[in-house]
């Protein structure tokens, strides 16, 4: 544990081969063993076999010699009763209780008798007593007999010895597979087991690192400190983790004093502006737009006069909701719902105004529609729309308002398909920067009676929600602009 990971690797790994070697040396051993006893089982049929070939061509020699009595035969004689002697000496010379031991004894005398006629009848021939070497024949022909009958018996009792061991070691080697299967078995099994421990030692403290490298990219620092204090490569990690952390820590409740500071001074001067812009809005609601009033109580009175008191009625009972929202809640908060019901009036007095110039289309797709928010934040969007994004159509626009859930926000846009929102106006109003805007777009008092802007909304808005980018400028599916205010769900 004290070694680095690449030592702990290389040590893994020969004692890994060295447990493999010794079990295939154990194994390979086992098998040699089995091998080397089988064979050694049938080398006593093959050394009587060679000793029966060797005491054949004795005979034969002999044969020749006495029939023909020339030097070659006798040469050949004396090398092959040579050889017969030499395998002699290996066959048991005394008597055992044992069958087998007893029929070797009995193959070790006829050798002996038969060598001693066959020597006498070879002497006899060369000093030319045929008659002699005959009679010496005969019984070496006889010793033969009693030798070959006796060697085939020896030879039989070898096989059934062997094919009885056989069959032993057929099961010895049997269970000696068996057992080599289980070592194996176990060997792989342990080493796994070994690897498995070991690999989960270098990978447990590494998926720590990572997931708390990703808690800290997540700007997560509220993270407990590693313990790891192993003095290796992973070891060293952890601590240069914990050195991050704390530094990063001592960083964060640094920045966090000064932001305090800034983040009072900031408020106090949101408060300063807030309650500027109540004054200005208290103001601005308190005055009525003479040429929208008249506009629209012209506009009432044309329609009474065309269709009767039914329309005139709805249609009043309209500009009485509008205005009386815009005196209760512009500039104080509201809820999503009460906010649609007012753009419902704006767009039907506008459309009872200006006819075919547009068509209003609304999909609201949420349930959220107790949604706190600023009052009278969506009718001045709609109004851009009709005063600025449709201005140079004559019919055919399109107004678009949708209400949606996105994630963990709920979305809602209004867009027309008029030309677009000019860029550097669209970087202009979302900085703030109200003085190098055009007046007709920061703020509408031409005839809506509102007197709220763009800027003011936005502004309203980032105070509302502590966030900045609550409130987008885009280009709609359309081609025209798009306004998008997302509001986080608590």
């Amino acid at each position: 544990m004290k070694k680095g990971i690449r030592r702990r690797l290389i040590f893994l790994f020969i004692t890994t081969a060295a447990v493999e070697c010794v079990l295939m040396l154990f194994v390979s051993g086992a098998i040699w063993m089995s091998t080397n006893f089988i064979s050694s089982s049938y080398n006593s049929n093959l050394g009587l076999q060679k000793y029966g070939d060797a005491s054949q061509n004795v005979f034969k020699s002999l044969c020749a010699y006495i029939n023909l009595k020339t030097y070659d035969n006798i040469n050949s004689y004396l090398r092959d009763k040579a050889e017969m002697e030499r395998l002699t000496l290996e066959l048991e010379r005394k008597p055992s209780a044992s069958e087998i031991k007893l029929c070797e004894y009995s193959v070790y005398k006829f050798s002996e008798s038969f060598l001693n006629y066959a020597d006498n009848a070879v002497f006899l021939r060369r000093q030319g007593n045929f008659s002699g070497a005959m009679e010496n024949f005969r019984k070496a022909k006889t010793a033969f007999f009693y030798l070959s009958e006796s060697r085939e018996r020896l030879n039989n009792l070898f096989l059934e010895n062997n094919i009885s061991r056989y069959g032993n070691i057929k099961n010895a080697v049997g269970r000696l597979l068996f057992v080599s299967e289980l070592l194996i078995i176990f060997s792989s099994v342990m080493i796994a087991g070994v690897l498995s421990i070991f690999v989960s030692s270098i990978t447990r403290p590494l998926t720590e690192i990572s997931e708390t490298a990703n808690k800290i990219a997540e700007r997560d620092f509220d993270i407990p400190l590693f313990c790891y204090n192993r003095p290796d490569e992973i070891g060293n990690i952890c601590r240069a983790f914990n050195r991050m952390i704390l530094s990063i820590r001592e960083y964060i409740d640094t920045i966090w004093e000064t932001a305090i500071t800034e983040n009072e001074l900031r408020e106090k001067e949101m408060k300063m502006r807030e309650l500027y812009q109540e004054a200005k809005l208290t103001a601005l609601q308190a005055q009525i737009n003479p040429h929208f009033l008249f506009n629209t109580l012209n506009t009432g009175a044309q329609l009474a006069m065309m269709e009767g008191s039914d329309h005139t009625c709805d249609f009043l009972e309209k500009v009485a909701d509008f205005y009386r929202y815009n005196l209760q809640f512009s500039g104080k908060e509201s809820v999503l719902e009460d906010e649609i019901k007012l753009l419902e009036s704006y767009v039907y007095i506008m459309k009872v105004r200006f006819g075919d110039h547009f068509n209003f289309y609304s999909l609201i797709n949420t349930q959220r529609l107790d949604l706190h928010l600023p009052g009278m934040i969506l009718q001045p969007l709609v109004e851009n729309c009709i005063k600025h994004g449709l201005c140079g159509m004559s019919k055919g626009g399109k107004i678009f308002f949708k209400v949606y859930e996105e994630g963990d926000f709920t979305i809602i846009s209004v867009s027309d398909n008029g030309p677009g929102f000019p860029e550097e106006k669209r970087s202009e109003i979302l900085e703030g920067n109200s003085k190098k805007i055009p007046e007709s777009v920061v703020k509408s008092n031409d005839d809506s009676g509102t007197g709220v802007g763009l800027v003011n909304v936005i502004s309203r808005l980032r105070a509302f929600y502590k966030y900045d980018d609550v409130f987008d400028i885009g280009t709609s599916s359309e081609g025209g602009a798009e306004f998008v205010i997302r509001i986080k769900n608590v």
